[in-house]
């Protein structure tokens, strides 16, 4: 039988380098996997029995635009051996089954591809499971749910459904996906709902050895649907999720007030005072912000600012002392763009999140109230408790003095990156800043809604499936062809899809395709007026250049050159969890995080690096290492996946981390999943039978 060229390619340029390589006669040969223990194994067959539009190898056309839609830089320099675009769940269960029955490859997922952890959503000569053609969304108003596939993203999610008035709780940042409820997900009604996959109702789940299978609270699967909250990706894989649908209303019902209010770097203290303040003393259902001390850099210059952006569940804020806010209103601000917002147009304040090509790193921490450091031993008194607030502050500072530098290309011919024109005395953040408030919020308006035909009521479950076997390729001339999608909603991919979905041509569209999600300018009719202070004329850039940017350096060393390299910005963000939050959560069921029920912050430690650098800078390394030294999280509190290091033991700070490892041992008895694929640490690798 004669192989597809592609499969050939792939054949030769793998195994020639085995065959060619000897070991030295003076060392000992290297332990070789069994032959069947690769993911040309794996993949060839693959490739063959379910087409070269679901399966891409580097030979293809298109594989290395989808091999660096990851938005860390980090992880778009890794090369899987092939990438699968799976067009249904039944995809899904072929391709982990084939995994499986190898005895295990390196594997990774990716749905919206947003994480800043390496390999977590790729994957270096491995297999690539891309969600990127599963993006439909459909709302059922007999259950009250809205199914999402895990392609789509929040932004998308929002916009669609907004003119129904309901929404999936969701991320605050429009490009983020669904992979933000495996971990967890903080939203604007997190205080009224809980953590974003508190609002779970069920998920169609692919197992380790291809089974697929609906877990909900109720059924066989309850285990496994809790430990899918908070889990990442060490449960399976999800192909749908059903969600509460919140009636949050449309987008002329401004159901929202807030916001963002940016200071100069006078205010630090007093903001975090502020911050300390709101966990101690806030638990407001309707309430949320998030508070970042923040800093870019350019030319061996650290420009600080300070950020907050919240937002009021309500028509108006409460008066007086009783607004939540009261504290931060009252110190001396730069900008101001306060007033009514929908949902959709809040998710909008923060900026898509969308913006690719720059090196990403995160640290977690978790600050608790006063109350409760002194209930656990941590400070004797209010000021005391304050002083972690300070300590990470001014561990903050020092980072920013050991890491800035003026970077430049380290490659021939690349071009360094502009230095934005600010306005004298000026202290606002270039547009590379990580998470930066849009001004004006974008509204979107729809026209042409599409029908939402209703799932039967109540929906069916089903039951668990052997998964199918790989079935032989199609003889010439047959008119077989895999089944496709029946999903309502939101369409497969057409030629006119969103940039980070691919094209794909000969999928069948199901529905009407939802409109585009446009940019509007909107200026939010202010309902506050606030004391009178100077500030500077905004401040203009320069248009961004088109140049492509030169190949970052080949390998990750730690080059140290502050005349060369440097970091773009830093940030540390506070975002309070209220007890509400934590009493919604345990209404719902409870998730693994299994907070005590007290008011605390989670604390958020982001820097990022120019998007030519390919290289960790030897004093960034160090200095990240010292300032998470400094953020020592209050005992008893969990770390928030979604925002952690790679390294960092969060899964150890669960407060049902016991209860999830029996799950895993119960799921995943061999251990495929921490053994091939990237994630969270904390896990024990269960022995492997002989």
């Amino acid at each position: 039988m004669l192989l597809p060229c592609s499969v050939l390619t792939l054949w030769i340029s793998t195994a020639l380098p085995l065959v060619s390589a000897s070991p030295s006669p003076h060392v000992l040969p290297r332990q070789q996997p069994a032959p069947v223990n690769s993911s040309l194994a794996v993949c060839s067959p693959l490739l063959t029995n379910l087409g070269s539009e679901t399966v891409i190898t580097p030979f293809d056309q298109g594989f290395r635009e989808a091999a660096n839609n990851a938005w860390n830089l980090y992880n778009t320099l890794f090369s899987p051996m092939c990438i699968i675009h799976p067009q249904s769940a039944e995809d899904v269960s072929r391709v982990m089954r084939a995994i499986y029955e190898s005895g295990g490859v390196k594997y990774a997922v990716q749905a919206g591809g947003h994480t800043a952890m390496r390999e977590w959503d790729t994957t270096d000569n491995g297999v690539l499971i891309s969600f990127a053609d599963m993006y439909n969304v459909s709302y059922n108003p007999s259950r009250e749910t809205i199914s999402l596939q895990p392609g789509v993203r929040w932004g998308e999610a929002i916009a669609y459904l907004e003119p129904l008035g309901v929404t999936p709780l969701g991320g605050r940042l429009p490009d983020v996906g669904t992979g933000l409820l495996l971990g967890g997900g903080l939203n604007y009604l997190s205080a009224r709902h809980g953590f974003s996959v508190d609002s779970l109702v069920a998920a169609d789940v692919v197992l380790v050895d291809g089974r697929l299978v609906t877990a909900n609270a109720t059924n066989e699967y309850s285990d496994l649907f809790k430990a899918l909250k908070g889990g990442a990706n060490r449960f399976g894989i999800v192909t749908r999720y059903e969600v509460k649908a919140i009636h949050v209303g449309t987008d002329e019902e401004k159901m929202m007030i807030g916001g963002s209010v940016v200071y100069d770097n006078s205010s630090t203290e007093a903001l975090l005072r502020a911050t300390a303040n709101y966990v101690d003393n806030v638990d407001d259902p309707n309430a949320s912000i998030l508070v970042i001390i923040g800093a870019t850099l350019s030319n061996n210059t650290v420009a600080p600012v300070n950020v907050i952006t919240f937002f009021y569940n309500g028509t108006s804020l409460p008066p007086d002392t009783d607004n939540p806010y009261h504290e931060f209103l009252s110190l001396p601000y730069l900008i101001s763009a306060i007033g009514s917002y929908s949902y959709a147009e809040a998710n909008n304040v923060l900026g898509s999140g969308g913006d690719r090509a720059n090196g990403q790193i995160f640290g977690a921490s978790a600050f608790g109230s006063t109350e409760w450091d002194i209930s656990q031993g941590l400070a004797k008194d209010k000021e005391e408790s304050f002083e972690q607030y300070m300590k990470a502050y001014r561990a903050f500072n020092r980072f920013l003095e050991k890491a800035k530098g003026t970077p430049k290309p380290a490659t021939p011919g690349g071009t360094p990156t502009p230095t934005p024109t600010i306005a004298p005395g000026y202290p606002f953040p270039p547009p590379q800043f990580p998470i930066f408030p849009t001004y004006p919020a974008p509204k979107p308006t729809y026209t042409n809604l599409p029908p939402y035909p209703a799932p039967p009521s109540p929906a069916p479950t089903r039951p668990p499936v052997p998964a199918p076997p790989i079935p032989p390729k199609p003889s010439s001339g047959s008119t077989t062809s895999r089944p496709t999608s029946t999903s309502t909603g939101m369409p497969k991919p057409t030629s006119n899809s969103p940039p980070h979905h691919r094209s794909n041509p000969s999928a069948t569209t199901v529905g009407p395709k939802p409109p585009p999600i446009p940019t509007y300018t909107f200026k939010p009719s202010p309902t506050w007026s606030f004391p009178s202070y100077p500030s500077a004329p905004l401040p203009t850039y320069p248009t961004p250049s088109t140049t492509p940017r030169p190949l970052p350096p080949p390998s990750i060393s730690f080059v140290d050159d502050p005349a060369a390299d440097g970091i773009s910005a830093a940030l540390l963000a506070f975002t309070p969890v209220q007890k509400s939050q934590i009493e919604a959560g345990r209404r719902a069921g409870g998730n693994l995080m299994d907070p005590p029920l007290t008011n605390y912050a989670l604390v958020q430690f982001h820097v990022t690096m120019p998007e030519w650098l390919g290289i960790v800078p030897k004093r960034v390394v160090e200095g990240r290492k010292e300032v998470l030294s400094e953020l020592v999280a209050s005992k008893g509190l969990p770390l928030y996946m979604n925002e952690c290091d790679a390294e960092q033991n969060v899964f150890e700070t669960y407060g049902q981390y016991e209860f999830m490892k029996e799950v895993y041992r119960k799921y995943d008895p061999t251990g495929i999943n921490v053994r091939f694929m990237k994630g969270p640490p904390g896990i024990p690798v269960p022995p492997r039978k002989t």
